[in-house]
């Protein structure tokens, strides 16, 4: 029997030749596989993704010998329709590429189980996507999405491989790299970080597994950090699965500081004055004016309830109730229609999150004022 590891490895080498097949492309991917002809499959109902809409196109067929489950991204609403074209013909050759190989290796493991007495499981290839970052405003325009292959081949287990695409949307559209998003200095910036949280549970990672990111290295944008992706047995054992690490965006979030500039420092709350240090004023990179949200929202007397797997605050008072998302700038009241405020709640590195001071004028509806250094609320 061949190895289970075959089609993996054949898919990463792939990677070689991502952009080879299309003169001029503008497109990558951080792994993947080479191009073979696309099939017609039906194409379901768009999800709305911020500013891009992607819809999963569906192919699935199953024989003895396989069986293929595979949800392969059409992306529409790029600002670079070119670029766009590039992108959906690579996610499809790409699945397509892995469907193939997997129905050859299929036939010849067979062939050579039957001739060698030994008993044949179905081999399985599924393709699953996750939107990370919408493409909109919200995001900063950057547009990212994560492709997970997973492939079993006999043995205990399959193993899956991720590939990840990160395109700012504009008008000339280009692919996102750490360096744009870390500087120069990227690799000593991420290397640092990764180290450093593998030392709060070394027995989790091989020991010098880790020697640092490559430069063609796994990630996607989500909720204003970069997250590395590592594949199985990478750094890790098995059981640890795909390991990541979310690194922070530089200017995603309020910077402590010096506070705002020329703007007020003092914030008053129904006739209290907060602490400078638990609910300092900041301004972010336009000059809008920022507040912690828990201090303020809690001193106006409402109940504020954390969603972690949302990244978002709810807010409730009586019959009012709201909700705000990490890195969304849309706000709903009594679950009306979201409203922009040009600002989206942000969280910085003490792990408050900050709102814009419209927040409280126009979405609660609070009495604010501003004047001689003091901001009022009530």
């Amino acid at each position: 029997m061949k190895t289970p590891f075959k089609l993996l490895t054949l898919s990463i080498a792939g990677a070689c030749l991502l952009t080879a097949g299309i003169p001029g492309s503008r497109v990558s991917a951080e792994s993947s596989s080479a191009s073979v002809p696309v099939q017609a499959v039906p194409v379901s109902a768009a999800v709305q993704q911020g500013a891009v809409k992607v819809s999963a196109k569906a192919v699935q067929e199953k024989t003895d010998l396989y069986s293929a489950d595979l949800s392969i991204p059409v992306i529409e609403g790029l600002k670079d329709k070119k670029y766009q074209d590039e992108l959906n013909d690579i996610l499809e050759r790409h699945a397509m590429k892995d469907l193939e190989l997997l129905k050859k290796q299929a036939e010849n493991d067979a062939a050579e189980a039957k001739k060698a007495d030994f008993e044949f499981r179905p081999y399985e290839v599924t393709v699953k996507y996750e939107v990370k970052a919408g493409g909109g405003a919200a995001d900063a325009d950057m547009f990212s999405i994560e492709v997970t292959t997973y492939v079993y081949t006999g043995g205990a287990h399959g193993l899956p491989r991720t590939d990840t695409y990160n395109v700012l949307n504009q008008d000339a559209a280009k692919r996102i790299e750490l360096k744009d998003l870390f500087g120069a200095d990227y690799k000593q910036t991420i290397d640092k970080h990764i180290k450093d949280e593998i030392a709060k549970h070394p027995d989790d990672y091989f020991k010098d597994g880790f020697e640092g990111i490559a430069d063609t290295q796994s990630f996607y944008i989500h909720q204003g950090s970069a997250v590395i992706v590592f594949a199985p047995y990478e750094i890790a054992p098995y059981a640890a699965g795909m390991p990541e690490f979310t690194i922070p965006l530089p200017n995603q979030a309020p910077t402590p500081g010096t506070e705002a500039g020329s703007q007020p420092q003092k914030l008053v709350v129904n006739g209290t004055e907060l602490s400078t240090v638990d609910a300092a004023v900041y301004a972010d990179a336009k000059g809008t004016v920022t507040v912690p949200l828990r201090s303020v929202a809690e001193a106006l007397g409402y109940e504020l309830k954390w969603n972690a797997e949302q990244q978002a605050v709810e807010l409730q008072k009586g019959a009012q109730w709201t909700i705000v998302r990490t890195g969304k700038d849309e706000y709903v009241i009594n679950k009306m229609a979201p409203v922009s405020l040009g600002t989206a709640p942000a969280i910085n590195s003490e792990g408050k999150m900050y709102v814009p001071l419209a927040f409280f004028s126009d979405i609660l509806k609070a009495d604010v004022k501003s004047e001689a250094g003091t901001i009022t609320i009530r």
